[in-house]
């Protein structure tokens, strides 16, 4: 195991200088600093948590940033606060507007100790930015990474994706559009690889007009019906990587004059209020349980401790968004 004795051998530096650079406390050079921090990133060093802890006093505070308010998030911070409450830590929002500066000012509140840990709701930044403030207290998040320094509690949406996939031909439905999340994320390189099985598997072509991705939320639930309303040869049902962005098209698609599900069926992913106030047919991939891992696993880093995460399923959930279509035909 790294010790600070084996961070300040790299640095050329002495003990007490690395934990002043640790711990904030004191005057470090900007050189000493900087090869300090070179060092536990080369080393991959974290410092204890625990005898930190004890030399400057926990805040019993976690850090919960988010670019601005969208629908599965009233769902995931009301659990996490819940468990929080549970083992006496307070949970304080920061939502960043999708700034990367605001977002690192809110991670530097660890190195500040103004914050215990952190949870990652929605990113700014880029992962490789973000991984070296995990030397200042345990990161979480529900985006799908491969990390071994930061937490993820992610739930396999490739999955679930096929499972709605095959939920919507077993209904009678042939020509799916797909409308999903950034290209980047790992999530949506499930979705694609799930769309690229179910075709092949039923053998039936991909259109790239029918694959639409979204990087915002914001109103593109609009935009996408607007392109739908203009296809010359549009899809019998659409599904969606949240349910904020189906309920989106299922307004301006009404709006514009049409009939859900009897002119397009729909299928969410959250299992969101809004998915249930508008009878969208979903799937459930365990949010809530996804918050209370996530604020475990602070926990357990924070506090040396071991308890046992929750499991963890994808269920789907039918509503009215998606008829049997065959049977509609013979009606």
């Amino acid at each position: 195991m790294t010790t600070i004795i084996d961070v300040a051998k790299k640095a050329q530096v002495s003990k007490s200088t690395v934990s002043r650079v640790i711990s904030g406390n004191g005057y470090v050079s900007q050189e000493s600093r900087k090869k300090v921090l070179e060092a536990m990133e080369a080393l991959s060093y974290s410092p204890n948590l625990i005898a930190r802890n004890l030399q400057s006093g926990e805040t019993k505070t976690i850090g919960f940033l988010a670019h601005g308010f969208i629908d599965p998030l009233g769902v995931f911070l009301e659990s996490f606060i819940s468990i929080a409450k549970k083992y006496n830590y307070y949970v304080t929002l920061y939502f960043t507007d999708g700034d990367r500066k605001k977002e690192i000012d809110a991670l530097n509140q660890m190195k500040y100790k103004q914050l215990d840990g952190v949870f990652i709701f929605t990113r700014a930044n880029k992962w490789e930015f973000i991984e070296p403030y995990s030397l200042f207290g345990p990161i979480a998040t529900w985006h799908r990474i491969d990390s071994e320094r930061i937490y993820s509690s992610y739930v396999d949406h490739y999955s679930g994706y096929l499972r709605s996939l095959k939920y919507l031909y077993q209904r009678g439905y042939r020509s799916i559009g797909h409308v999903l999340g950034n290209s980047e994320n790992l999530n949506t390189k499930a979705r694609l690889k799930a769309i690229d099985d179910f075709h092949k598997e039923k053998d039936i072509p991909i259109k790239n007009e029918w694959i639409f991705h979204d990087k915002t939320r914001i109103d593109n639930g609009r935009t996408i019906a607007q392109l739908w309303h203009e296809m010359t040869n549009k899809t019998d049902a659409i599904a969606f990587y949240t349910d904020s962005v189906a309920a989106g098209f299922i307004s301006e698609l009404q709006t514009l004059g049409y009939s859900i599900p009897k002119d397009v069926a729909v299928i969410g992913f959250d299992n969101s209020e809004i998915s249930r106030l508008m009878h969208i047919t979903t799937v459930d991939y365990s949010i809530k349980r996804q918050a209370e891992n996530s604020f475990i696993y602070i926990h357990n880093q924070l506090n040396a401790e071991k308890i046992p995460e929750q499991e963890m399923s994808v269920s789907l959930v039918e509503r009215k968004t998606v008829p049997i279509r065959i049977q509609r035909k013979e009606q």
